[in-house]
Formats: structure tokens, sequence, C-alpha cells
């Protein structure tokens, strides 16, 4: 063999030497690197942080629950928990003392103060009070500003021009001032037919409550 020629060589010229052999086909074992192994390993979902058991039933109760609250707030326009629809408008002055009236006949529909004003056995005054319901309405819907010295003509002259229904109003009025100043008796069949005059005026602005 070349190595056992090479080492006699050595050998007769008197010259020590060690033979050392080296497989070049095993490659080196590659020490593990501790960075990487550290930096790569993996966590099982055990070892990561998580809420469970009751804590975390609770907590999906509690978000369904503000889920469902909010659908229920916002959707379909919030119509399951928005507020009723109310018509309230701001009356602009005060009205005479004799035309004012409490907080609950101001809140009355239409219909149920039709009603009161059909039963009343004085039909003169019921037909002052059916003008003067229907011109501070008019008032509040065109934003008519109310003095304490204002008459039922007064007022209605400073009722805009453009007022819807504007005529029947003042026919209403003509027919009141007749009755009250003129001493005219009110027939049941032509106090019926200004009631649904009054009716008619009233309904406007407030949809629904005639």
């Amino acid at each position: 063999m070349v190595g056992s020629e090479y080492a006699a060589q050595c050998a007769l010229n008197g010259v020590r030497c060690k033979l050392t052999y080296r497989d070049d086909q095993v490659k080196p074992k590659a020490e593990p690197n501790a960075t990487l192994s550290r930096d790569n390993r993996s966590f099982s979902p055990l070892e990561e942080s998580a809420i469970s058991g009751p804590v975390a039933v609770v907590l999906v109760l509690v978000a369904l629950l503000v889920i469902i609250g909010l659908a229920m707030r916002f959707g379909n326009g919030g119509v399951l928990l928005s507020s009723a629809p109310r018509d309230v408008k701001k009356r602009h002055g005060e009205a005479p003392e004799s035309w004012r009236t409490s907080g609950s006949e101001r809140e009355e529909k239409p219909v149920d103060f039709l009603q009161r004003i059909a039963a009343m056995a004085d039909r003169r005054q019921a037909l002052v009070l059916l003008l003067r319901h229907c011109l501070l309405h008019a008032a509040d819907v065109t934003g008519t500003r109310l003095f304490r010295s204002d008459t039922e003509r007064a007022l209605f002259a400073r009722l805009p021009e453009t007022m819807p229904d504007r005529e029947r109003l003042e026919y209403l009025l003509s027919e009141a001032e007749l009755v009250h100043y003129g001493g005219r008796a009110v027939a049941e069949s032509h106090f019926g037919a200004l009631l649904n005059v009054a009716r008619s005026l009233l309904s406007a602005g407030r949809l629904g409550h005639a």
C-alpha cells in the first residue's frame, strides 16, 4: 500500500511520522445551533395562555347579549327600542289667559278633543273652544307667534296666507263670531258640519291622530 511504503521510507531516512487517514465520504456532524433551536421552536396550544372553563362561557354569553342588544337598537332603523314618535311643537309666545289650556289638554289627540266638544251641552261655548283650539293648532304648525292681547281675528290675520286650509279656518272663524257675538242659534246639523271642518284642520301636521 502507498501508506506502508511511505512509512518505511520515513523510517529509512530516520524520520518519525504518523499517518492519519481521512474518509472524504463521511461528513462531520453539524453542531446544533442553540439560538435557532430556541427561536424556531413551536408552541403547542396547551403552552399558550388562553381563557377556558366557566369564565370563557360567561364571556361568550355577555358578548352574545351585547350583539343582540346592538342589533335590536340599530337594526331596522332602531324600531324596537326607539321611543314612540311624538308630535311635540314648541309654542311661540303666550296665548290670552282665557285661551290657555292645561298640559293634558295640549297633549290630547284631536279625536279625543272633538269627542269632548261634541259632548258639551252649551253649543255656543263648544264652538268658541273649537275655534280657539284650531287657531292655536294652526299657530303651532306655522310657527306663528302668540300674544296675550290676541283676539281670534287678530291671530288669524297673522297666519301665513299660504297656510293649507286657511279658507276653512276663516269659515269656522266667521261662523263662531256669528254665534258668539251675533247670538245666532246653532243647529245640530250645522254644528256637526263645523266639527268636520275642525277635524280636517286639526289633522294637518298630525298624521294618524284624527
